[in-house]
């Protein structure tokens, strides 16, 4: 993290303020205060990893998990479906009742559906695909959260900025008031300096109050989503040299894996029956004739059940699961292209930045030197005060800017390297 601590001395306050980074000055003035304790061990890597063990989302990442142990289980089964006790009885008495010409037959078998042609295979393909596309969504989960919390801390390093700042004005206003009112006791300036410089210090205060608020709205936005009561004293980042949306990005990677799972499942339906499976039954057969004294026949039977066509009743699912298919493309070409669009932006942003921050920090030396003189003249009496808060209004701004521009930049890199892919 680059320190781009910027020392402003001008006779009444010394303007000191780290850009990038957290580091807490004094406590806030406000009733309720949510306090971050800096934690210079913890990193941003740290912060990523501990968001995502405690978001919601992990519920849907260990059943995908589960999703694919069954799937798993499915395809190392030896058998394709539910087993099946066969039993038959035949009696021809009661149609045959003045007969003595009839005959009686008991069957019993265990029945066993067995995989078609390729249907293991598919199984197994859907297994696999479903065991990457639980990995690869949870690296996309993590991934989003990464960004999430680079937002975050970005969001409170300007927002605590802002805050110092106001701070540093306000302390500046709060000297100026005291020694206008020391200089109206002693008949150098009118009682309507006086009243003009406790306006502006009234103003001054307004505006800490709310950066001070903001601060509290950023503090209370990371700890909801982290959890955590610590904050990283460092978390700035290098630019990452990839220029491109890549397959290996997080959400592409996932949503390629979605893809083929539901390439699998098309398979699988193609080659399925919907629940007629082949089957073989192996079993006896009992047989008893009327008109012989003896007693039961013993046979072995066996069944051999293969369902032929219904490719017309199959197509209905084959179809729905092409649906899903192309459902998954639609959003993945849909995710590149937010993703390309996003890459622009970024490139976009960070070259802008760069450029008025260059800009900003001349305005800020001449800022410097503006506040310098313009209090040199005040002190004088070469202008009024009310010039020379005019003069202080334009050149804080000024200052504030440049500050600005400086975490601005960070947060672009930052926001480039999520666009890309790159994990903390």
């Amino acid at each position: 993290m680059k320190n781009i601590m910027r020392v402003l001395r001008c006779g009444m306050s010394i303007l000191t303020v780290t850009a990038a980074g957290y580091s807490p000055a004094t406590e806030l003035q406000l009733d309720h205060v949510d306090k971050l304790q800096t934690a210079p061990s913890m990193s941003l890597r740290d912060v990523v990893e501990a968001t995502f063990e405690n978001h919601p989302q992990g519920s849907v990442i260990a059943a995908l998990h589960d999703e694919a142990e069954a799937l798993h289980q499915r395809s190392d089964s030896l058998i394709a479906g539910y087993p099946m006790i066969y039993l038959q009885y035949i009696d021809g008495k009661p149609f045959n009742p003045s007969s003595a010409v009839y005959a009686t037959y008991a069957q019993t078998a265990y029945q066993v559906p067995i995989w078609m042609w390729g249907q293991r295979d598919a199984s197994q393909a859907m297994a696999d695909t479903a065991d990457k596309g639980a990995i690869l969504f949870s690296g996309a989960i993590r991934h989003e959260m990464a960004g999430l919390v680079r937002t975050a801390l970005w969001n409170l390093s300007l927002v605590e900025n802002r805050r110092k700042l106001a701070e540093e004005v306000y302390t500046v206003s709060e000297q100026l008031f005291a020694s206008v009112k020391r200089r109206v006791e002693l008949g150098e300036l009118a009682l309507s300096d006086q009243l003009l410089a406790e306006s502006d210090l009234l103003e001054k205060q307004s505006l800490l109050t709310q950066a001070e608020a903001a601060v509290m709205d950023g503090r209370r936005n990371y700890i909801n989503l982290t959890r955590l009561e610590k904050i990283p004293a460092n978390f700035s980042e290098t630019l990452s040299n990839i220029k491109e949306i890549a397959d290996r990005h997080p959400a592409v990677a996932a949503a390629n894996a979605m893809i083929e799972k539901e390439q699998a499942h098309v398979d699988y339906q193609r080659t399925s029956k919907q629940g007629n499976q082949p089957t073989i039954a192996v079993g006896t057969q009992e047989e008893k004739l009327a008109q012989l004294s003896g007693g039961w026949f013993h046979e072995m039977n066996v069944i051999v059940q293969i369902p032929i066509g219904g490719d017309d009743y199959n197509a209905p699912f084959v179809a729905q699961a092409n649906l899903l298919l192309n459902q998954k493309l639609a959003e993945r070409n849909q995710l590149l292209r937010q993703l390309e669009k996003a890459l622009h932006e970024a490139e976009h942003s960070l070259a802008v930045d760069r450029k008025t921050l260059a800009i900003a920090e001349q305005r800020k030396v001449l800022a410097e030197r503006q506040i310098k003189m313009g209090r040199m003249a005040f002190e004088n009496g070469e202008i009024q005060l009310i010039d020379y808060l005019k003069i202080l209004t334009i050149a804080q701004a000024a200052i504030r800017d440049a500050h600005e521009k400086a975490i601005l930049v960070e947060r672009d890199i930052a926001y480039y390297n999520q666009v890309v892919g790159v994990a903390p």
